[in-house]
């Protein structure tokens, strides 16, 4: 049996910078509950990237450098189970947008709590706007919208994370075609604040939907990748689309590490756990227990031939011959805590 590769990516921002005193305390309070987390951080080859999304491209083989050209909403609809392989997709996510004296903040769908019911009904009430710019809409898994058109606008949108619990008006659409973009996002705006959806969540004190927010703009080049993973084991729209485009097999119940083939090269991407601190403590115990401990077992023994893990921007190898680096000193709490955050 041929030893492989597995590669272990973790949530990207695990940690929330609120977290990170509480959590370097309880990590040094108990030193030895992620033993082998220390050792894998401390003696394999760190590698930073100009993000988590483009650390994953290029895992998988994508020729992106840069996360701005990076076609964030092809690829997730594409593991939306969509063929965008044609067309210009983007991402419409529904949000909500404050006024504030001279601006506007935006709270993304994390802080609505939409049903799914209720994101149909809004954009029932859009279509004929949709229709108008020539725009159609597609529901993907997890409550996601996009928007996919023919030919691509001559306009830029900014990300969605740089913008949330941000002035939107720094932040607009840019580019030839932005002043027909600015004008759809105030006739949605204007339309959504009249839906019953939003009477009906204002009744019960919830926060309104009152606009999209368009972004992860792009085309799929157009070519083939080789396969790179053999499984990937992930629910994440964003690894299962890049898995659908290198003929990956996807699995969307995650296992553990007793449950793999080690002669195969294998992607896990964990879970996100829930927000308190315990459960993410829990979820780095489960990642200690279930994943690193017999991995780096299997590595010891020639078993598995190296693992990587991903951490947020900053990727992670680890081989039989890190094994021997005694030499290297143990990472700091602090420096841990920064990894994950």
């Amino acid at each position: 049996m041929a030893a492989s590769n597995l590669t272990l990516v973790l949530p990207p921002r695990l940690l929330s910078p609120p977290d990170n005193a509480q959590f370097i305390s309880w990590l040094d309070e108990n030193s030895k509950s992620l033993v082998n987390l220390r050792r894998l951080l401390t003696r394999g080859e760190h590698q930073l990237f100009d993000s988590h999304e483009i650390l994953l491209a290029e895992l998988f083989g994508l020729p992106y450098t840069n996360t701005h050209e990076l076609p964030l909403a092809a690829i997730e609809a594409m593991g939306s189970g969509f063929d965008a392989a044609t067309g210009y997709w983007l991402h419409a996510e529904p949000v909500h947008l404050h006024p504030d004296l001279d601006h506007v903040l935006l709270f993304d769908s994390s802080s609505l709590l939409l049903e799914k019911t209720e994101l149909g009904q809004l954009i029932d009430e859009l279509q004929v706007l949709f229709e108008e710019s020539r725009l159609v809409p597609k529901f993907g898994k997890q409550h996601t919208l996009f928007i996919r058109l023919d030919d691509k606008p001559q306009v830029s949108f900014t990300a969605l994370q740089e913008v949330v619990g941000k002035n939107i008006l720094q932040h607009l659409p840019e580019g030839q075609d932005a002043a027909q973009w600015r004008l759809l996002q105030n006739e949605i705006q204007m339309q959504m604040t009249q839906s019953t959806v939003n009477q009906l969540r204002e009744e019960r004190g919830a926060m309104t939907v009152n606009g999209l927010w368009f972004w992860g703009e792009g085309y799929l080049l157009r070519a083939r990748y080789p396969r790179c993973y053999e499984t990937v084991f992930t629910r994440q729209l964003f690894a299962s689309g890049l898995a659908t485009m290198t003929d990956a097999v996807v699995e969307q119940e995650l296992v553990d590490f007793d449950a793999i083939h080690l002669e195969q090269k294998t992607l896990a991407v964990i879970d996100s756990p829930e927000k308190p601190l315990a459960a993410r403590l829990d979820c780095l115990l489960a990642l200690e227990q279930q994943w690193l401990a017999p991995a780096l077992l299997a590595i010891k023994k020639g078993q598995l031939a190296s693992l990587t893990l991903v951490a947020g921007k900053t990727k992670i190898d680890f081989t039989k011959q890190q094994q021997k680096h005694f030499w290297k000193r143990g990472i700091s709490s602090t420096t841990i805590a920064s990894l994950l955050s």
